[in-house]
């Protein structure tokens, strides 16, 4: 039985990609992942610490604040630690970027998390307090500019990400998002971040330091992170290992 022509040539093509996996680089938006990294390099250092403040707002209106370090190394591992309240003090978790593990002081080994819990409740997930470059874990494409922004269409690119898609709007001027709106589905908002107050935070090196969080699915839960310090320094290797989670306070201080 003889094959369509047309369909020879597409198997051909498939099988081609499937071989020389660069070949794919043609379908895929380069100027979108350009912009993409651009907004990595002005936000991240290739390794850094973090300290900031989470706040969050339950619906009868009170707030409760939380302390935190982080720290990111070059390969792009995230490691996070509470340091207040002391209700709290010493829980932490580590992101090698395909797995998470938390640890709670008291249990005897960390266990398997996923980046949709979160260590600190409220609005926040583990995917948001463990920071890093977005093109790690996303590719880009760009859905439309105007005379102030661009709007990149991000996919997640790594599994267990919690959500769909998410659409970040940049300021062009500033190579800078200005919000990150993350789709449970095509048409359904699961969260939206807003990020405010861009401020010098390192040699040459700007960022928004304040990110306000706003559940479309429960409206009445705000999250609040504030920045406080950020260093361009390299944290020790063992930092970032499930081993070191418990005495992760040791460095992190």
């Amino acid at each position: 039985m003889k094959m369509n022509p047309a369909l020879f040539a597409l198997s051909i093509l498939w099988l081609a990609i499937g071989a020389f996996p660069e070949w794919a680089e043609a379908v895929v938006d380069i100027e979108g992942q350009n912009i993409l990294r651009q907004v990595d390099q002005t936000m991240f250092p290739e390794s850094f610490r973090n300290y900031f403040v989470i706040e969050n707002t339950t619906p009868d209106r009170r707030k409760h604040s939380i302390s935190l370090f982080s720290a990111q190394n070059k390969s792009g591992q995230s490691v996070v630690l509470i340091i207040n309240p002391p209700s709290l003090r010493g829980r932490s978790a580590f992101w090698d970027g395909t797995t998470v593990w938390t640890h709670i002081p008291g249990e005897l080994e960390p266990r398997k998390s996923e980046l949709r819990q979160s260590i600190v409740g409220g609005v926040f997930n583990n995917m948001d307090l463990l920071p890093g470059p977005f093109h790690n874990h996303h590719q880009a494409q760009l859905e439309k500019e105007d005379k102030e922004f661009q709007y990149l269409k991000l996919t997640p690119t790594t599994r267990g990400v919690p959500y769909a898609f998410m659409v970040m709007k940049v300021w062009r001027n500033l190579h800078l998002p200005a919000e990150l709106i993350q789709y449970a589905t095509e048409y359904e908002i699961f969260k939206r971040i807003r990020l405010e107050e861009i401020k010098e935070v390192g040699k040459e090196r700007h960022r928004p330091t304040l990110m306000k969080t706003f559940s479309e699915m429960n409206p009445l839960y705000q999250s609040e992170w504030r920045l406080g310090t950020q260093d361009e320094k390299d944290v020790p290797a063992e930092a970032f290992s499930v081993e070191f989670l418990p005495k992760l306070g040791q460095i992190l201080k």
